[in-house]
């Protein structure tokens, strides 16, 4: 399924709160479904998601591709599903899943009709020195000082497998795949880079912080910027 997180308070259902997961479960029970729905990772307040994935339990006298277009019918036009298909019994698309990979996109070019979209950014951005700060990332981290703070979490060790920065048109556009993330950790990990580029911090700064030798930045980029963009199984 995919997503516009500008419309929502996250993914995770919260109380008085529109919020994707609470969308679907309310589409789901005006279909006569009572079934509560997993995810396979909560994206914050105005984060996107390309390809999300969800779980639920449906009665069998169901069509599969009636009941995918039942729904669409009814969460038109901010969330569309865009397969449904059968799991096997214990399917957890959190746990199961493999890999994951998000795109965050800078635009150099303001405008007012994809703010929600994409992250302006006017500086001129130093991609060979990005492609650096980024390469230390890969591998095997403890990254609880790239994880939000009051993260509930049984280990902050993460893997991340590729890194990559490329410019597209008016945009930059950041790609990280890693076989799992931490609450917030992309967006410190793209405003701590982003540092880097204006000479606010330095590579230095950034093997102390992610060594857990000292902690020196820990802001949030923008979300609007911010994809889920895959998920492997």
């Amino acid at each position: 399924m995919s997503y516009d997180g500008s419309k929502f308070y996250g993914m995770q259902k919260q109380p008085d709160k529109i919020t994707v997961q609470g969308e679907i479960e309310n589409s789901l029970q005006k279909l006569n479904i009572s079934s509560a729905v997993t995810h396979a990772g909560r994206t914050d307040r105005g984060v996107h998601a390309l390809n999300q994935v969800i779980a639920f339990d449906i009665p069998d006298f169901w069509e599969i591709n009636k009941l995918k277009n039942s729904l669409n019918k009814i969460l038109h036009p901010y969330i569309h599903i865009k397969k449904l298909e059968f799991a096997n019994a214990g399917f957890n698309p959190r746990f199961d899943a493999k890999k994951r990979s998000y795109r965050y996109i800078l635009s150099h070019v303001y405008s007012p009709h994809t703010s929600d979209y994409i992250t302006y950014y006017p500086q001129k951005i130093d991609i060979p020195l990005i492609k650096k700060a980024l390469k230390r990332f890969e591998g095997k981290h403890d990254f609880e000082y790239f994880a939000k703070t009051g993260s509930e979490v049984n280990s902050y060790i993460r893997e991340i497998y590729k890194t990559e920065i490329y410019k597209y048109k008016s945009f930059t556009v950041i790609k990280i795949a890693g076989n799992g993330f931490l609450r917030g950790q992309i967006r410190l990990i793209v405003d701590f880079i982003l540092k880097i580029n204006e000479n606010i911090l330095t590579l230095d700064d950034l093997d102390k912080q992610l060594s857990k030798k000292e902690l020196i930045s820990k802001h949030l980029a923008p979300p609007n910027g911010l994809y889920l963009e895959r998920i492997w199984y």
